[in-house]
């Protein structure tokens, strides 16, 4: 067959002259093959390449059914250790009630020995530098996000926050307390030690800001997300650490059940939120969140359990990735409307065709010149993802 042959061929098959059976076809393999094209583009190309702009950013997502509430961001809890601060914290200074600097140091690092947690490897880490024979402790219990309860010689040893022994009833001395309030209030991380009913001293430590977090969340700012900290530490210390980060909201004194309590309470506004932690400590609105985010650093149970993998330690790529996402979901938007815009002018040409005196012999050409050209416009919108 010659090439004017395979012409003629094509074009008497697309002939409707007084054939509107024909049209009705033609314009429903035309409407099939372009919304094949829109389902292909909106549910499996689309993700994948959003996917694979995110991974660009040092940024991988699980599902990417998440991308919607990614995009849709407004709130974003944090713990204190590891993300607003380093969470290496370093014994600054101890000061005793009633027994000398060495021994309160030498009982807070026999009680936290074992305990898989920064302030407790900071304790003991400081105790060794000194060189501190550790007095035998028979059985040591951590209550999450407040501090451990110990026995020695039948004897109890309480160590933790101010609000921690005062549940026990144990008291604190005024002078005592005052101090260590001042202290909080400067950055510093107060460790309280109890041997029975009485306090026997506070260790302090400190955790320096991470450099970039102040920028990172002026970035979370500007995209729309709100941060709020939420802490075991007292409220002096989580205000010291608060000011200079620029964190919106503080919520301090929270043990892990708190937590996750607050983060329940902040969804009940309807706004999509999101959790960032380190450890396991955060376990609480990680499990919570509409979206969960891991960052570099984070424990392997935490990365395991996340919704989103962040592969560096600034909080300002979650920013970034709401950034994407937005962009994905314009994408998806403007592409559901081209979709429907282009179903309506098919079928508005079929109508117009119907109308005429007479169904002109190469009509159909007008509903397949309008599916070629919204296929296009398709592509224009959707494949060129970048960010």
């Amino acid at each position: 067959m010659l090439e004017g042959d395979y012409v003629d061929y094509i074009l008497a098959c697309i002939s409707i002259e007084d054939n509107p059976v024909r049209l009705y076809l033609i314009t429903a393999v035309v409407i099939l093959l372009f919304n094949c094209l829109w389902a292909f583009l909106d549910r499996l190309l689309l993700p994948w390449q959003a996917k694979k702009l995110l991974k660009k950013w040092k940024i991988g997502i699980k599902d990417t059914g998440k991308l919607p509430l990614l995009a849709q961001l407004k709130d974003l809890v944090v713990n204190l250790s590891g993300t607003i601060s380093y969470g290496a914290p370093a014994v600054t200074d101890i000061f005793p009630n009633g027994i000398s600097s060495g021994r309160l140091l030498a009982l807070a690092a026999a009680i936290e020995k074992g305990i898989d947690h920064p302030i407790a490897e900071a304790i003991v880490d400081e105790a060794s530098v000194r060189g501190l024979a550790l007095p035998e402790i028979s059985a040591a219990s951590p209550v999450p996000g407040k501090g451990v309860e110990a026995l020695m010689n039948r004897q109890t040893l309480s160590l933790g926050s101010a609000k921690f022994l005062q549940e026990q009833n144990i008291d604190i001395p005024a002078e005592l307390f005052t101090r260590a309030d001042q202290l909080a209030y400067k950055g510093q991380i107060i460790v309280f030690v109890a041997i029975g009913k009485f306090c026997r001293g506070f260790i302090t430590l400190h955790d320096k800001i991470k450099r970039s977090v102040p920028g990172d969340i002026s970035f979370l700012r500007e995209m729309g997300i709100t941060t709020t900290l939420l802490t075991g530490a007292n409220r002096s210390t989580a205000k010291s650490y608060g000011k200079p980060s620029t964190i919106d909201q503080i919520r301090s004194e929270l043990d892990a059940m708190g937590k996750a309590k607050e983060l329940l309470l902040m969804q009940t506004s309807g706004r999509v939120i999101g959790a960032a932690g380190r450890t396991m400590k955060f376990e609480g609105p990680i499990r919570s969140s509409q979206l969960s985010f891991a960052l570099e650093y984070a424990e392997e149970s935490v990365k395991s359990m996340a919704d989103v993998l962040i592969h560096t330690n600034s909080l300002g790529t979650i920013a970034t990735a709401k950034g994407i996402c937005r962009v994905v979901m314009g994408k998806k938007k403007t592409g559901r409307l081209i979709a429907i815009a282009s179903n309506l002018l098919l079928l508005l040409a079929v109508v117009f065709l119907l109308n005429l005196a007479s169904l002109p012999a190469y009509g159909s050409l007008l509903p397949i010149i309008i599916g070629i050209f919204a296929a296009a416009i398709l592509l224009l919108n959707q494949i060129p993802l970048q960010y």
